[in-house]
């Protein structure tokens, strides 16, 4: 009877350690200046920009991303060909240790999909960014001008 207490007694330590580096994985991965260009009426595409930063010792990564303002959300990279732009659905984006990944016009971004209302400046929302360790992770995302190249 004594060993079963001390075996059920560690093995609740071991759930606070283990939620206690849960946490700590998701304290380290930071989303900052989360921002999105105002679309016009009937527009059903739209695109999320961002800084994700890695203050952790770990490499983490973006696995998927998903939001109630569009139907479907990918993440995406635009590729310059031969003089021309085109964005890839990337499923994976990697976070490297005590680093930092942009996601800013003309390169990676959340393309949304499937808009059915406008998104308008003034307005926010949010997204849930995915990640392999971290868990996932709420992001407010602000409306902003639809010239808008960067959060101010």
């Amino acid at each position: 009877m004594h060993r079963h207490c001390l075996s059920a007694g560690r093995r609740i330590i071991a759930g606070l350690l283990f939620a206690g580096l849960a946490g700590a994985a998701h304290a380290d991965i930071v989303i900052e200046d989360a921002w999105a260009r105002a679309t016009p009426p009937g527009f059903d595409k739209g695109a999320v920009y961002f800084e994700l930063r890695n203050d952790g010792p770990r490499s983490d990564a973006l696995v998927g991303v998903s939001t109630d303002r569009a139907s479907r959300a990918e993440l995406h990279r635009t590729l310059e060909d031969g003089g021309n732009s085109r964005m890839v659905h990337t499923p994976r984006v990697s976070i490297p240790a005590a680093g930092q990944v942009l996601f800013e016009p003309g390169g990676r971004h959340v393309m949304m999909m499937g808009i059915e209302s406008a998104l308008t400046e003034g307005e926010t929302f949010v997204i849930e960014l995915e990640t392999e360790d971290a868990g996932p992770l709420a992001v407010t995302v602000d409306v902003l001008a639809p010239t808008a190249m960067a959060a101010d």
